[in-house]
């Protein structure tokens, strides 16, 4: 395997045992609570929870530094080819900023190659583009051709969700107030995707969570198809019924004949800010 250094933000929600295992970087986004500044990681989950309905809760892009220190290390150790993979730069501006400030790294070490990647998604969407990367480069795959492979082909990554209140993503201007108020009151249950530009879209629409768990699931079939995937079921919140929805839609996906692997998570802190808790989401990426 080619010696590479990868560099995830993170909102890609790569589970932590993958993180450990191929010495993964993760560089932090940031969360504004009441003027205060954490980088994700550095608050729990239920601390977050209790302080989105009453305070002013935003999220921020990382800190330049933060990816300089990461790529630092990898050049530290020897290591000068390294990939970073980012939340769609379509949603976020942190794909933009990875790019320049790798511009500016470059610059100031002429040996050094990185290759940043756009992969047009969210959360473990993201994730699984950058996993499949690091299996690739595992198979005997040049630092090139797995660099080339992300950049044309991060589109066979999809992740569909739904979230029991709209309020959140209206909160963080991502939907019209509005339409959050009007879904609200009739019990619709968008299901949403990224598209192949990397923006959000609603592939459905339902009543009823339960009615919304099953398209979810019913939208993640349509997409795999007869294809080898890798899968993730992700969810917020504290809720022990999501919890136990997780773990039954996770041996679902298992069982099924193309799962190569199934990763269960949590959605980070910067994501469940718009997303609110008790998000049920599961992503897939297509291996050809």
């Amino acid at each position: 395997m080619e010696n590479v250094g990868i560099i995830v933000d993170s909102g890609t929600d790569l589970p932590e045992d993958i993180i450990e295992k191929y010495n993964i970087k993760v560089v932090p986004l940031r969360i504004i609570i009441n003027d205060k500044e954490y980088e994700e990681g550095s608050i729990s989950e239920e601390f977050l929870l209790q302080r989105l309905e009453d305070s002013d809760v935003k999220t921020s892009l990382p800190k330049p530094e933060a990816i300089i220190k990461a790529v630092e290390e990898f050049i530290e150790k020897g290591i000068n080819k390294i990939m970073t993979f980012n939340i769609s730069g379509s949603m976020s501006g942190t794909y933009n900023l990875f790019k320049l400030t790798s511009e500016s790294l470059k610059s100031k070490y002429p040996e050094l190659q990185i290759e940043n990647i756009d992969t047009l998604n969210i959360s473990i969407g993201a994730g699984l583009v950058a996993y499949q990367s690091i299996r690739m480069l595992e198979e005997g795959k040049t630092f090139e051709e797995v660099a080339d492979w992300a950049k044309n082909n991060a589109k066979k990554s999809k992740i569909f969700f739904i979230i029991p209140s709209l309020k959140y993503l209206a909160k963080g201007g991502r939907i019209g107030r509005v339409s959050a108020k009007i879904g609200e009151m009739l019990n619709i249950k968008p299901i949403i995707s990224n598209s192949d530009d990397g923006i959000y879209y609603t592939v459905s629409k339902v009543r009823g969570l339960k009615k919304a768990y099953n398209k979810v699931y019913d939208e993640f079939l349509k997409f795999v198809k007869e294809n080898e995937y890798l899968a993730a079921v992700y969810i917020s919140g504290v809720s022990k019924e999501v919890e136990k929805l997780q773990s039954e839609f996770y041996e679902k996906i298992n069982h099924l004949e193309h799962s190569i692997e199934v990763f269960v998570g949590k959605l980070s802190s910067t994501l469940t800010i718009h997303a609110g808790p008790d998000m049920f989401g599961i992503g897939a990426l297509i291996v050809e």
